[in-house]
């Protein structure tokens, strides 16, 4: 390899990693952003006792404390949205051009096509040579498990806590007395969530058959997110003063808040090695390591070590080049331990704190099957057009659907009547499961000159599946050396 190709691919790497700078704006961190809102809705204002009116009740930690000891589900779906958010796809590194040396010893090109942006091909680029890209792409998203994310579609409902003692055992609390304690609270989650990713890769030919990778991303997140707390007075309709928010008789709260952050995300690293070179079919192995050198507290990364082994096969069938991979990724390590935050149990003071009995998530992240199939067809000596669908099922992950809910002893009397809050957002049961997600990838390569490549590709959402995405713009270029 020669000093000049050395010194191109050390500056671009300097290049990527002197950004290598997060920020959030505001607090706390992006990963405990949308569990703080949901709990900031919670306390409620501090009221007259019904049987006391001399005396107050203090509702602050009562639905605060039910809703964290019966459900984790609004800190499940802040940790499936920020493992789906920093595992969306890059761009492959291995370029467009692919080269070997022929019976005459005469460096040729192996492809009529410049291959696909988001697959990989079994041939490899040639020995000494380098490849040096860079794309960007604009990432936003719709929905998560079918919920628009923008219409309050993410509903979750918190049980009030028990608050009282039993008359003569003040050890012991009890049941849906007095009646105040049948209401629910529904916070509803609204949010906009998009990244910005620039990434410089390069690939180098060890040999004829040899190959290694790098992917270097910068990574822009920002998430605005509001959470709306409604009293649902399935049993105060007629006292609003017991359940609100102003200490008079409001039932709803508003909080919201924003944050972004930009560093350096997970560094990828790839080998991939020729096993096979036909005259029309070709296979390969292939190895990835991502690294966790993005933040996870600010969804740059995940924080965990993933490692992914796959197995590939193209042909080569004039101006049509298929193309399959199939792999699997092993996860080694955890995300944020914001995401699980329980962000204000302090301010309920000490025995209601000491009260919560939250139930830890786990936050290992889920390993991966993948698989890709797509062809490439040279349009034109010059152009490369092609068309992947690529997949992925991540295994054991939190789930959600959205489902009418029915509470049982929910309005006034003993036992009251049973109350259903319609299209509330649930998690399933069980609470971990399978999720198969489906990218479309079409777009194509220009050759401008040379070994210039201009590469445009659009990816999209092909099911709804976990954290949908809308229509994906990339665009970049890659060069051989």
């Amino acid at each position: 390899m020669s000093t000049g190709r050395i010194a191109t691919l050390t500056a671009a790497c300097v290049l990527a990693l002197s950004t290598n700078h997060a920020w959030a704006q505001g607090n706390p961190p992006l990963a405990g952003l949308v569990t703080s809102l949901f709990d900031q809705v919670t306390p409620n204002a501090t009221t007259p006792n019904p049987a006391n009116l001399a005396a107050n009740v203090d509702h602050g930690a009562h639905f605060f404390l039910g809703g964290e000891n019966i459900t984790p589900a609004t800190r499940a779906l802040n940790a499936a949205l920020a493992t789906q958010l920093s595992t969306f796809p890059l761009a492959s590194s291995s370029g467009g051009f692919t080269f070997n040396v022929n019976r005459n010893g005469d460096v040729v090109p192996t492809s009529t096509t410049f291959g696909p942006s988001f697959a990989e091909r079994a041939v490899t680029i040639g020995r000494n040579k380098l490849n040096f890209g860079y794309t960007y792409q604009h990432t936003s998203y719709s929905s998560f498990e079918k919920a628009d994310l923008d219409s309050g579609q993410l509903g979750f409902i918190s049980e009030h806590n028990n608050c009282c003692p039993a008359p003569g055992n003040p050890s012991q609390p009890t049941d849906f007395t007095p009646d105040f304690e049948k209401d629910l609270l529904l916070s509803r989650l609204q949010m906009t969530l998009k990244t910005n990713t620039t990434a410089f890769f390069a690939n180098y030919g060890v040999t004829n058959r040899f190959d290694i990778g790098v992917a270097v991303p910068i990574v822009n997140v920002s998430l605005d997110a509001s959470v709306t707390g409604q009293i649902e007075r399935t049993a105060t309709a007629n006292n609003p003063a017991i359940h609100n928010y102003d200490g008079i008789s409001s039932s709803t709260k508003t909080v919201t808040s924003s944050g972004s952050a930009t560093g350096l995300g997970d560094v990828l690293v790839r080998a991939k090695y020729n096993v096979y070179r036909g005259s029309t079919t070709s296979v390969a192995a292939a190895l990835d390591l991502r690294l966790p050198t993005g933040d996870s507290d600010n969804l740059l990364g995940t924080g965990a070590t993933r490692t992914g082994i796959f197995a590939i096969a193209s042909g080569e069938y004039g101006r049509i080049s298929p193309h399959v991979n199939f792999g699997y990724t092993f996860s080694s390590g955890e995300g944020s331990a914001h995401l699980d935050d329980v962000e204000n149990v302090a301010q309920f003071g000490p025995i209601a704190a000491g009260r919560v009995n939250q139930s830890p998530l786990d936050l290992s992240i889920p390993d991966e099957v993948n698989y890709i199939f797509g062809v490439s067809v040279a349009a034109h000596p010059k152009v490369t057009l092609g068309f992947d669908m690529r997949g992925r099922t991540v295994r054991d992950i939190y789930r959600f659907h959205v489902s009418d809910v029915t509470y049982p002893n929910r309005t006034p009397g003993n036992p009251g009547s049973p109350v259903t809050i319609p299209d509330e957002f649930t998690m399933t049961e069980p609470h971990v499961g399978n999720l198969t997600q489906l990218l479309g990838v079409a777009g194509g390569k220009i050759n401008i000159a040379g070994t210039f490549l201009l590469n445009v590709t659009v990816l999209f959402p092909m099911n709804s599946e976990g954290l949908k995405p809308k229509p994906t713009p990339v665009i970049g270029f890659d060069y051989v050396f």
